[in-house]
């Protein structure tokens, strides 16, 4: 890890510690400010964004202390305000450009690569991961946007209608990304042998395991809830591959059997991310 991004990580570990010195009011007034400066774009330097919000944040507990609330303090319209800090900041370099995009189709990729190696017939479409990884990052792109717009511009109210929002674009993404695994032709499709497939999956495994243990704790927590699902895919890969299994794991009751312990995983998954924010707020 480079001496710029430890310091961005320690700026962000004592920011969420010091957010626990504001009264409600103001925790709420500046957590929306954090939020909104946060999500102004993909590519403006981490560590100008963290020392800004260092910097408000500083300011804000001094205010505190003095009898100024944080709206007295930085203003009615903490948006315009906000807006004008933004402009100043400084653009990532590219070589932190290519890093995030690199990150976000290694992630894409990832998932694809293990999905299609569970199938030992399916091959792996190259043309697929490079549509998977666009769509990835033009949906991430999407996430900030809409977060960035909503904080301080209500635009849907009520939670029932927010939900069903919220549903409505998780299926839309969903079926984005089978519509590429439907319609995307072969053209570059490589089909692996089975002993290469199993080769391929046990290095794809112990490289998140590695990447999970070489997390700061913080983030530890959140790969950690990743890695059953992914484990049980693998294993169900690597079992779809071997004599003895791949026959029984073609049929019927193979099929229900993997479907199930997928399942199971999501739902540890889900559990262990529960835990470990849960944990976070106590």
């Amino acid at each position: 890890m480079s001496n710029k991004n430890a310091t961005v990580e320690a700026m962000v570990k004592q920011n969420n510690q010091l957010r626990d010195e504001l009264m409600e009011e103001n925790k709420t007034y500046y957590e929306d400010l954090l939020t909104y400066i946060r999500t102004a774009g993909l590519f403006y330097d981490d560590h100008e964004v963290e020392s800004l919000l260092m910097q408000i944040l500083q300011d804000i507990i001094s205010a505190q202390n003095n009898g100024q609330s944080a709206e007295e303090f930085f203003g009615k319209n903490p948006q315009q305000a906000a807006d004008e800090l933004i402009h100043n900041l400084g653009k990532a370099s590219w070589k932190e450009i290519l890093k995030l995009t690199g990150l976000i189709f290694g992630i894409s990729s990832f998932f694809e690569l293990l999905n299609a190696l569970s199938l030992p017939g399916k091959g792996i479409n190259f043309l697929v991961l490079i549509l998977n990884g666009l769509l990835s990052f033009f949906v991430i792109g999407i996430v900030f946007y809409v977060l960035h717009r909503s904080i301080y511009a209500k635009i849907i109210k009520g939670k029932v209608v927010s939900f069903l929002v919220l549903w409505l674009a998780c299926m839309l993404i969903i079926g984005l990304f089978v519509l590429i695994q439907i319609l995307t032709p072969p053209l570059l499709t490589v089909y692996f042998a089975n002993p290469v497939g199993i080769l391929m999956i046990t290095i794809l495994l112990v490289g998140l395991t590695v990447a999970a243990l070489r997390r700061n704790k913080e983030d530890r927590k959140i790969w950690w809830s990743f890695l059953p699902p992914v484990y049980i895919m693998g294993l169900i890969g690597i079992l779809s591959r071997l004599p003895l299994t791949e026959d029984w794991l073609a049929s019927s009751n193979g099929r229900i059997t993997a479907a199930v312990c997928i399942g199971f995983g999501l739902i540890l998954n889900w559990v262990i991310t529960y835990v470990s924010l849960r944990a976070e707020k106590e």
